[in-house]
């Protein structure tokens, strides 16, 4: 009777422990489920835009993530101004977008204007996007999409190395390393992995 006892002692408290973990498992997914909720993209257009190209971008975007809002123009910032070169600087822009960020924001700026960063040995590399990855501000820019259709691509791109993303070995991936070229034409969706870390990010893939 003694051992009946102990044993259904340990079955109880090895149930209880089991359910435990299932609540807090529950729990836990449905913090994430809520953090996921609660990341907001802000585009701001910057520079150089047209309503088309503003709305275009908006409407795409809508499609596949939850929480966007379009904000009001603005005039590129002088001090990102880089005149050897007539361009902007990429790195300068996401970091002041980083600053004007609050909690759960993602700030995506979006330009027909020219824009660069550092990429050594070359001081001021032309480029086509920037982000932080993972992090709170990304750029993109359609200056260098030769066929401006594929600008969206550019768009997800940074978007997805904000949401902690890396480049991609994948030649079809939206995030692959375009390695100073547009291959937008050859990119042609998420491959599985990055699609799955989107997914639990909250995109509608």
């Amino acid at each position: 009777m003694k051992y009946f006892c102990l044993i259904l002692f340990s079955l109880l408290l090895l149930s209880c422990k089991q359910n435990e973990r299932s609540e807090k498992q529950q729990g836990n997914k449905q913090v994430e489920k809520k953090n996921r909720k609660a990341v907001t993209i802000k585009i701001l257009p910057l520079g150089k835009t047209t309503p088309v190209f503003i709305q275009n971008t908006f409407s795409d975007l809508k499609k596949i993530v939850p929480n966007v809002q379009l904000l009001p123009k603005e005039a590129m910032p002088s001090f990102a101004y880089y005149k050897p070169r007539n361009r902007y600087r990429a790195d300068s822009l996401i970091a002041w977008m980083r600053k004007r960020a609050a909690d759960g924001e993602v700030y995506l700026g979006i330009t027909m204007d020219d824009i660069s960063t550092t990429k050594l040995p070359n001081p001021d590399h032309g480029i086509m996007g920037l982000g932080y990855q993972p992090g709170n501000a990304c750029i993109a820019s359609n200056f260098r999409v030769r066929d401006k259709k594929n600008y969206y691509k550019v768009v997800i791109h940074e978007l997805g190395h904000t949401a902690g993303l890396p480049h991609c070995p994948q030649p079809f991936c939206f995030m692959r390393d375009a390695e100073g070229k547009d291959v937008t034409g050859e990119e042609k969706e998420f491959c599985a992995g990055c699609k799955a870390h989107l997914k639990k990010a909250g995109w509608r893939l």
